[in-house]
């Protein structure tokens, strides 16, 4: 089969395709042939070793492969018999490849409504934004948004699950009239492009002149600390990211003075202590994209062997939605 290897750490064209074995499933574990698998930021940040956790050479990321069970293990069961469709979660990567060996408890079996890569996008980007809407600010109904990168795979589930919500007005920022129509399209009342002068500004004409009440902020730098002059008294402000990788500057005096909250999230969190939210969120996510309420953006698919072009497109803030890799 094929995978897409790192040997060194540095730029996309470390990423090579090269050839290895079909797995053979050990124990509790289920051979998955691979129809998409997720491409995530923390990938970009392993490649190029800058992620929190160390990454091991070689490797092969993706840590979300959706496809059918070929072969079980040992001692699997029900319900992951031969022929069941899955998203494989993989904590230790190895997604880039055209077969994956992964645990059985860590295979979610998938309704045959869901295309597979709208599924690739249910762990990381699907999880992320229904934990922060269900559990950092359960009571957005009312409130008014301001929603970072409102194009990117977070943002725009972000977007629509805070519509659900009930929340009063969401202002979506990008970086191009596209991605604007993009957010404008999945529910933004207002769309801002933060990459020019004075966006704040326009942040509070587009809410009739007034703060918002919650900042959904992954961006980093500058944009982080302009931030804070969008947010009301009182506010709050959920980072779950820093795109540009620069650190944004919090001066302590913000805090008090304004009564502002910030909250950071952390998905990691959630799967190694909080289980339970976990799988609520999960279960929600996949309901919802089961029944056809929730969308999730697809348009950029890479075949395996362009995994470094896919790097590339999101480094350059080229992409919208979620972007996969199809072997």
């Amino acid at each position: 089969m094929k995978q897409v290897q790192i040997q060194a750490y540095g730029s996309p064209d470390v990423l090579q395709v090269v050839g290895a074995g079909i797995p053979v499933p050990a124990p509790g574990q289920v051979l998955v042939k691979v129809e998409a698998v997720g491409v995530n930021y923390a990938d970009l940040l392993r490649r190029r070793n800058t992620y929190f956790a160390p990454t091991p050479l070689p490797n092969v990321l993706g840590n979300e492969a959706v496809g059918a069970i070929v072969a079980v293990g040992a001692g699997v069961g029900a319900p992951y018999a031969v022929g069941t469709r899955v998203l494989a979660i993989l904590p230790s990567g190895g997604g880039y490849a055209e077969y994956v060996a992964a645990e059985a408890p860590y295979c979610v079996p998938l309704p045959p409504s869901i295309p597979a890569a709208a599924a690739a996008a249910i762990f990381v980007q699907g999880t992320t934004a229904q934990l922060i809407i269900s559990h950092l600010v359960p009571d957005l109904a009312g409130k008014t948004l301001l929603v970072h990168a409102g194009a990117s795979g977070v943002g725009t589930l972000l977007i629509q699950l805070a519509k659900r919500a009930g929340a009063a007005r969401i202002i979506a920022t990008a970086s191009s009239a596209e991605k604007l129509a993009l957010a404008a399209s999945l529910g933004a009342d207002a769309g801002v492009n933060y990459t020019e002068a004075q966006w704040p500004e326009q942040v509070l004409a587009a809410n009739e002149g007034q703060k918002v009440d919650v900042v959904f902020e992954m961006v980093g730098g500058e944009v982080f600390n302009q931030s804070f002059a969008c947010l009301a008294m009182g506010g709050r402000m959920v980072v779950y990211g820093a795109a540009s990788h620069v650190q944004g500057v919090l001066h302590s005096e913000q805090l008090p003075n304004q009564g502002h909250s910030v909250l950071g999230f952390n998905l990691a969190y959630y799967l190694t202590h909080q289980q339970p939210l976990w799988q609520a969120a999960l279960g929600t996510i996949i309901g919802l994209l089961a029944q056809g309420e929730l969308r999730v953006q697809t348009a950029n698919s890479f075949a395996l062997a362009d995994a470094a072009e896919a790097h590339r497109q999101m480094e350059a803030r080229q992409t919208t939605g979620k972007v996969v890799l199809v072997p």
